[in-house]
């Protein structure tokens, strides 16, 4: 009687298996550089250079929104944090001279 062998599964399909999220990066990758090496017919160019323009257009208003908005987030924060220092300066002035006047006051006692 003979027992039925083991067979395995090759190094290759047992990788796959494990990381999927690898094979397709790959694909995409290899889908890249084949897209980049076939040229692009003039009509495709014609069509799709005002879809182009649009989406950088709108990408450049996008990143100027954002950075007019961060400016304004910030701007609303420092008057804030200027108090702050404002009045942390006012108490350690406070206990400055309360300390200062409580030491004057035992040296006159």
């Amino acid at each position: 009687m003979t027992t039925p062998r083991k067979t395995k599964a090759p190094a290759s399909t047992e990788g796959i298996a494990k990381n999927p999220l690898a094979l397709v990066a790959g694909g995409v990758a290899l889908g890249a550089v084949i897209g980049a090496l076939i040229p692009r017919p003039q009509q495709e160019k014609d069509l799709l250079a005002p879809v182009g323009k649009r989406i950088a257009e709108g990408a450049t208003a996008a990143a100027a929104a954002a950075r007019e908005a961060g400016k304004a987030e910030i701007d609303a924060i420092l008057p804030q944090r200027d108090a702050a220092k404002e009045q942390i300066g006012k108490i350690i002035g406070s206990a400055f001279t309360a300390a200062k006047d409580a030491a004057s006051t035992k040296a006159d006692a």
